[in-house]
């Protein structure tokens, strides 16, 4: 037991220590590197395609969803058309 809660606070206080490493990098090395103007140009290329890529993620997930939509009416109208050629069978007889 105090293997698995120590092995849990070492990951934890691992992951802290990237987090933090990670966003003291982000806040204090962005500002200086944005006064040159072919970085500043990347960023905004790179803010840009990450904007496209969230906005293709949307549309990908609403045509999934409509696919299913689609598919749902498709396996209805088949177990509707199975039940009226029973029926149909079964007044001929």
């Amino acid at each position: 037991m105090k293997t698995t809660t120590r092995t849990f606070y070492k990951s934890s206080l691992s992951a802290l220590a990237i987090l933090l490493m990670s966003s003291c990098s982000m806040l204090g090395g962005g500002s200086s590197l944005s006064n040159n103007p072919a970085v500043a140009a990347q960023q905004q290329q790179v803010e840009y395609l990450e904007q496209e890529l969230k906005e293709a993620e949307r549309y990908k997930e609403e045509a999934e969803q409509r696919e299913k939509a689609a598919k749902d009416r498709l396996s209805a109208a088949k177990h509707e058309l199975k039940a009226l050629e029973a029926q149909a069978k079964a007044r001929g007889n």
